[in-house]
């Protein structure tokens, strides 16, 4: 086995790596969303003014929520009741799908360089299904769905999980902190009207660790990957060339009285200074003397 294709077995299932650790992993690692508030009271019949009431923070993984507030630490999951997390639960479930999914294109494109070194395989024909689903073609085309995965992953994270949250707190005291402005990284501020009180809410949120490591852990192998099985594919396209002689055209120069090969520019028959009836049969490509009969030239049999 040669280094290059040690490298290239490496570098490949460095996405499957990836996927699987963040799809199964916690603590910091496997956060994908981080929220902090803050709530502020201003009583109106009190000489209180201002004082901050609670404090809490989520922390969103992709089965559940970490809430840190003035109850305690717990977790609750996305499709718990008291969670009113419906959007969310259906954004992290669409995300964990689309991890799937990279996980499995991935494991083809990491199978198909294991399996090429298999001898049942070596000793199929180039024709055969298997043979062909092994090739830098098919190889290059999981690598690319890998690259296309990813980067809808992405896409999905900064617009799914911030419209999400605003669909789940739409119609709630906090649904003036989380509008359709809500992006990955931001915060808000707002006041709302409680039975005696006016409160101040604040809100911080930012993407965790977990897409960061997983879109830069999958895209960039992935891409290196997709352009070492492109240069496979052109390096088979030289070889393929290099073996399939080109067919000889011949045409014959009446004037010139010479017979060449129009593909290669090679003189291949003279009859310079000859007194002959020449006739040339274009599609058989044969010469001959019609005073005769005589066949001067005839293409040779493969």
């Amino acid at each position: 086995m040669s280094t290059k294709n040690t490298v290239e077995k490496v570098v490949s299932s460095v996405p499957l790596v990836i996927s699987l650790v963040i799809l199964f992993s916690g603590g910091v690692f496997g956060t994908w969303f981080l929220i902090e508030e803050n709530v502020y009271y201003f009583a109106f019949e009190s000489s209180q003014s201002g004082f901050l009431d609670g404090e809490s923070t989520y922390d969103y993984y992709l089965a559940e929520m970490a809430v840190s507030d003035s109850s305690g630490q717990y977790d609750i999951a996305y499709g718990d009741q008291n969670c009113n997390c419906e959007n969310r639960e259906e954004a992290f479930f669409n995300i964990k799908i689309l991890i799937y999914l990279i996980s499995f294109s991935s494991l083809l494109g990491t199978g198909i360089l294991f399996a090429r070194e298999a001898s049942a395989v070596k000793d199929l024909d180039t024709d055969h299904l298997v043979q062909k689903a092994l090739s830098p073609v098919g190889r290059f085309s999981t690598h690319v769905s890998t690259v296309v995965l990813i980067l809808f992953l992405a896409g999905y994270i900064v617009l799914g999980i911030p419209g999400a949250i605003e669909a789940d707190y739409e119609g709630t005291l906090k649904e003036c902190l989380y509008d359709s402005s809500m992006t990955v990284v931001g915060s808000q501020d707002c006041f709302v009207e409680t039975v005696n009180d006016q409160a101040e809410l604040h809100s911080n949120w930012s993407l965790g660790l977990a897409p960061f490591i997983l879109v830069m852990g999958v895209l960039i192998p992935a891409i290196l990957s997709t352009s070492s099985a492109f240069d496979e594919i052109n390096g088979s396209l030289d070889i393929l060339d290099s073996e399939i002689a080109v067919s000889p055209e011949y045409f014959f120069d009446p004037e010139g009285q010479i017979l060449f090969d129009i593909n290669t520019g090679e003189v291949v028959a003279s009859f310079v200074g000859e007194d002959r009836d020449f006739f040339y049969d274009e599609d058989a490509m044969i010469l001959f003397d019609e005073s005769s009969g005589e066949i001067l030239f005839s293409p040779p049999l493969d």
